[in-house]
């Protein structure tokens, strides 16, 4: 009877200890592994075995945690005293829209035990959020390229996630920061950019809003050469000429559709902005209140002018 009691303040209870099959897995990709369970004093029937998916954000030195996902693993089932063990595997598909991990952005696993009757175990894993592979490859290529991340790069905004880079090297054009919001598709990669470059006789900064967008054959294997031309080519010419750069509307990839002008077609939804639904778990609690009035105007559809209908959002302001 003593045993029981102290079983349900969570001494001689049983234990629970997810293990991972990697400790890292890429955007669209499956997390698998098995669920270890060791008996403890005494046997305790469980109503639910469950892992959480967790995301804690640094924004602006306010730390922010928000549950992503709840995964049911196992249910009604009982656990027997020691010396017994169990091993239950499973696999979780990742939702699509999620921030890759950074400094300012982590994951975790919260693996729950639901005693009937009792304090619940609980176990706690870290996992990396990886981006796609393609995505990973435009990242390499930039590398290469001597453009560099910088120290905040990948944090959020409203509209996803954010990666800016600035040029180690003399690139032959007057570029201060590249700043990137990255949208996937099945055939495609798409670049939300915003070039910051010297312009005029005092070398004042000017931002310009573009779209590069990356054939499927150029994030092939052994394309990094083909690959690496291709974006510079792109940024050269966008910097060379920013009057000639081509509208796009980032009001088209917030409602599902992406491409040139009015006139994009909806996406199969097998891709999505990097990032935006990790923006939006935060959105209406706390990323509106670190949107200026002005921000906030420009994130509704039917601005006047491209500038309106194209801004991220206060890039130049860390969230």
């Amino acid at each position: 009877m003593f045993k029981k009691l102290m079983a349900k303040f969570g001494v001689g209870a049983a234990t629970v200890d997810l293990k991972l099959d990697a400790p890292g897995y890429r955007l669209g990709e499956t997390m698998t592994g098995v669920v270890r369970i060791e008996g403890g004093n005494v046997e305790q029937r469980i109503s639910e075995l469950s892992a959480v998916l967790l995301m804690r954000v640094n924004l602006r030195g306010q730390e922010v945690t928000k549950q992503v996902q709840v995964y049911p693993i196992s249910r009604n089932f009982t656990v027997q005293p020691k010396p017994f063990v169990q091993e239950i595997p499973f696999s979780f598909d990742m939702p699509h829209g999620l921030a890759v991990s950074t400094p300012a952005i982590q994951y975790a696993l919260q693996t729950k035990l639901d005693v009937e009757m009792a304090l619940d175990p609980t176990d706690f894993d870290r996992v990396e959020i990886l981006p796609p592979e393609p995505v990973e490859r435009v990242l390499c290529a930039f590398d290469r390229l001597n453009l560099r991340q910088k120290p905040d790069s990948g944090k959020l905004t409203p509209y996803g996630q954010e990666f800016s880079f600035f040029p180690a090297a003399n690139l032959g054009i007057p570029l201060n920061e590249l700043e990137v919001v990255f949208f996937t598709a099945p055939d495609e990669l798409r670049m939300l950019v915003e070039l910051d470059l010297a312009t005029g006789f005092l070398r004042r900064e000017k931002e310009y809003k573009a779209e590069i967008v990356v054939p499927q054959q150029l994030l092939a294997d052994a394309q990094e050469e083909e690959l690496s031309r291709y974006l510079i080519e792109k940024i050269r010419e966008y910097a060379n000429n920013p009057q000639a750069i081509p509208y796009v509307s980032l009001a088209s990839y917030q409602q599902g559709h992406y491409g040139h002008g009015h006139h994009g077609h909806r996406g199969s939804g097998m891709g999505g902005m990097i990032g935006g639904m990790a923006a939006g778990f935060l959105g209406g609690m706390l990323l509106s209140e670190l949107m200026s009035p002005d921000e906030e105007m420009a994130s509704e559809d039917g601005g006047e002018g491209e500038e309106m209908d194209f801004d991220f959002g206060g890039f130049d302001e860390e969230l």
